[in-house]
């Protein structure tokens, strides 16, 4: 932190003092965006490398909008893309549009395990299912005739490592940015 040295008995050491601190002021704001920035590169280095077999179908964007008094930075995934699945259903075709982004984060069927319990996702939750607790998972036909079977999808957590990410590396980056590296 740099010294700020004021003299009451010298002319102008008040004004130097005060254009002082808007300098630092200002220093501070622009480190403050630095961290910022360089956290969400790592919560979307994170996230994208925690997409799994939906890497390339979640996109993931920063904004940083800087203020007076501070900066405030949002992490964004999105869907790139959303996925129709088919198959064959009481002697017809069944369709579902799946979110690459839900299904990473949050997976299906038995394998939809969830972090910290997070109310309202995970195992069972999706409106209209009807396999998700079945241990021995299912069996489903393709729109062609091709039977395959699963268990459901495991989640990947793109969002909850990037956040955790990005909480792993904050001291370290902070450290590196206000010492000037």
């Amino acid at each position: 932190m740099k010294r700020i040295y004021v003299s009451l008995t010298t002319e102008g050491s008040i004004e130097k003092a005060i254009k002082a601190l808007e300098e630092y002021k200002s220093d501070i704001l622009e480190k403050t965006e630095v961290l910022v920035e360089r956290l969400m590169d790592v919560g979307i280095e994170s996230g994208i490398a925690n997409s799994g077999d939906y890497a390339g179908m979640i996109v993931f964007k920063k904004e940083i909008v800087p203020g007076s008094d501070g900066v405030e930075g949002l992490l964004i995934a999105t869907d790139g893309q959303k996925i129709i699945r088919e198959w064959k259903y009481r002697g017809g075709v069944k369709q579902a549009v799946v979110s690459p982004l839900l299904m990473a984060e949050f997976g299906s069927g038995w394998l939809a395990k969830v972090l910290d319990d997070v109310e309202g996702v995970g195992q069972g939750t999706f409106p209209g299912q009807t396999h998700a607790f079945d241990k021995d998972g299912w069996w489903w036909e393709t729109p062609d005739g091709e039977k395959h079977h699963s268990y459901g999808e495991a989640p990947t957590y793109p969002v909850h490592s990037a956040l955790y990410a990005m909480m792993f590396e904050v001291d370290r980056i902070a450290k590196g940015v206000f010492n000037g590296k």
